[in-house]
């Protein structure tokens, strides 16, 4: 019984050992979600997807005491760095550019169309 249970544990140490080590692995977070945050002059909130590769795709809206504005976004994500350019009719490009502070939070700025340097951080919902 013993040179059998040996035997077992020899043939399975392979497929242990290959377990083991995918979790170990670093996990990248994806950008694909919803995502809100709070500014100065009011909240964002994004739905975005995020394709093989880190392209970013999405939309969402930009809401304050004078009214909401509708975005689309388009980005990368290269981890932990994302870049976001939100584009709306009438409106100049806003561009936002952060890092992942973690699986659910990006922090980071937002510049153009009257923001400069504006803290964003977006939290994944």
């Amino acid at each position: 019984m013993r040179t059998l249970t040996t035997l077992l544990l020899l043939a399975l140490a392979p497929v242990l050992a290959a377990c083991g080590d995918s979790s170990t692995e670093p996990r990248t977070p994806s950008a694909s979600g919803t995502w809100t945050g709070v500014m100065t002059v009011g909240t964002v909130t994004l739905t975005l997807a995020e394709q093989d590769g880190g392209t970013i795709t999405g939309a969402g809206n930009l809401q304050g005491s004078g009214g909401a504005v509708s975005v689309t976004v388009t980005g990368t994500h290269v981890h932990p760095s994302i870049t976001l350019t939100m584009q709306s009719t009438g409106f100049k490009d806003m561009n936002y550019t952060g890092q992942f502070v973690n699986d659910n939070a990006i922090s980071g700025n937002l510049n153009g169309s009257g923001f400069n340097n504006e803290t964003l951080t977006l939290t994944r919902q």
